[in-house]
């Protein structure tokens, strides 16, 4: 199946094994609730802050090798980086604002991910799987919330809405919770995600893409389900409870879920104000700001919130903020899949 890749900046420092890799709670849908993570960090050796702060290794039940019959992905990380090369995507390039980036959709993880044994080159191939995934996303939803702009001037003109109109409006009230004539309401919550807070996050919760929930479920958020077989059963799960790891058809519909949740949910009004505010203000999202209104993300709460800022800071992710994706009369839209 698909997937994208490539190479960051300097080589780091080699990381010592003993790192336990973190699975954070999240809320997948209104009916769901934070959960204690899968591990937690233990204490490492003295080496890269860089790798202390933000690359969990390969050691529990759930970072364990796959079974042969888990395993879906049967692109490599070198094809996925032919892939970007044809392409010239440079990241260097993107963080400055002098390339654009290409239309290239990983399907789903590369099954050798975790071979990848230099953390720069590892960060550097999930920043490009994962940066086009969050920039399609947030197309789809600025289409929308465009939509419903032109709506809201029709009705202010006097013009009432037609019968497609108002279906639309009331799937796109259910799809957010909320009511199809609170158009205002509407509006603050379709509206695009952070790039870089989707990266960090998924990063973390992911294990940079490195998790058993990730590699055979194209899980990058860690949301939980209660129906039962749409998900992964951890294999650390305490007896008694029913709860799977949210499974998706592609990397794509975690990345739409993730936004979904974050746009949608009642435990994120704190984050849809908080991005409202800086759209009336300079218009630019601050990564940093808006994590610290998503305690109710994980139940290690201040600590998770320190951790995501931290995997910001090491990587200077909030230059992706601006980034966009190629024009689409230029450059082709590839949803890259095995054959």
């Amino acid at each position: 199946m698909g997937i994208l890749i490539d190479y960051q900046r300097a080589a780091l420092a080699l990381i010592a094994v003993g790192v336990v890799a973190l699975y954070a709670g999240v809320f997948a849908f209104p009916s769901d609730s934070p959960h204690t993570p899968e591990a937690e960090w233990v204490a490492l050796p003295d080496v890269s802050p860089i790798a202390r702060a933000t690359l969990p290794a390969v050691g529990t039940p759930d970072f364990d090798e796959l079974l042969p019959s888990e395993k879906r992905s049967t692109v490599t990380v070198a094809a996925l980086h032919d892939k970007f090369s044809a392409v010239s995507f440079d990241m260097a390039a993107v963080r400055q604002g002098n390339q654009t980036v290409p239309r290239l959709f990983a399907e789903d993880l590369p099954h050798d991910l975790r071979a990848l044994s230099e953390v720069a080159k590892l960060k550097q191939t999930y920043f490009k799987m994962v940066l086009p995934l969050a920039l399609k996303v947030n197309e789809e939803i600025l289409a929308d919330r465009h939509r419903l702009l032109l709506l809201q001037k029709a009705r202010s003109a006097g013009e009432k809405p037609s019968t497609e109109q108002r279906e639309w409006l009331a799937e796109l009230a259910a799809r957010y919770d909320t009511e199809p004539d609170d158009v205002a309401e509407l509006l603050r919550r379709i509206d695009a995600i952070s790039p870089a807070l989707a990266i960090a996050q998924s990063a973390e919760e992911s294990g940079w893409g490195r998790s058993r929930f990730a590699l055979t479920g194209n899980a990058l958020f860690g949301q939980r389900t209660w129906d039962q077989g749409l998900g992964i059963v951890p294999r650390q799960r305490e007896d008694g409870l029913r709860f799977e790891v949210r499974a998706f058809p592609s990397l794509l519909d975690s990345v739409r879920s993730y936004a979904q949740n974050l746009n949608g949910h009642p435990a994120y009004d704190d984050f849809r104000t908080r991005r409202a505010e800086m759209r009336a203000g300079a218009g630019v999202l601050d990564p940093y700001a808006l994590i610290e209104t998503l305690t109710a993300y994980s139940e290690r709460r201040e600590h998770y919130i320190e951790t995501i800022q931290k995997i910001l800071r090491v990587d200077r992710l909030e230059e992706l903020e601006g980034t966009k994706l190629a024009d689409q009369s230029i450059e082709t839209t590839q949803f890259l899949s095995a054959p």
